[in-house]
């Protein structure tokens, strides 16, 4: 089966920019949100993630924490000595693996909110 039929490369729900880049920390690394779904987020950061592993990401939001496990779907570069103190820049999507419940409010919250801003 081609990868553009396997059901981990079809975006699984709408996804939604976040109009300003928020901090964000995968495990150990800094990293900038790039845009957010329900199931997952895209992610630019210093440093490659190994495909198929989990990390801890966490981000604040409106004076909120949201914090989750996720699995690296996809770590590419993105640019050559385009990262903090001219890293290699990497692009990485992941995916959320046992949402507490608190976490899943944040993000219900967040999403519905972007979807309005939308309209």
């Amino acid at each position: 089966m081609s990868d553009k039929l396997k059901m981990s490369a079809v975006r699984r729900s709408n996804r939604f920019r976040v109009v300003m880049n928020l901090p964000l920390r995968i495990g150990r690394k800094d990293g900038t949100l790039v845009d957010i779904s329900e199931t997952g987020i895209l992610a630019t950061h210093a440093g490659v993630l190994k495909t198929g592993s989990t990390v801890e990401i966490s981000f604040q939001v409106d004076g909120k924490r949201f914090a989750s496990n996720a699995r690296v779907e996809t770590c590419t570069v993105v640019g050559l000595g385009a990262g903090p103190g001219g890293a290699t820049l990497y692009a990485s999507r992941l995916f959320f693996e046992n949402l507490a419940p608190e976490s899943r409010e944040l993000l219900s919250t967040l999403v519905g909110r972007h979807e309005a801003e939308d309209r």
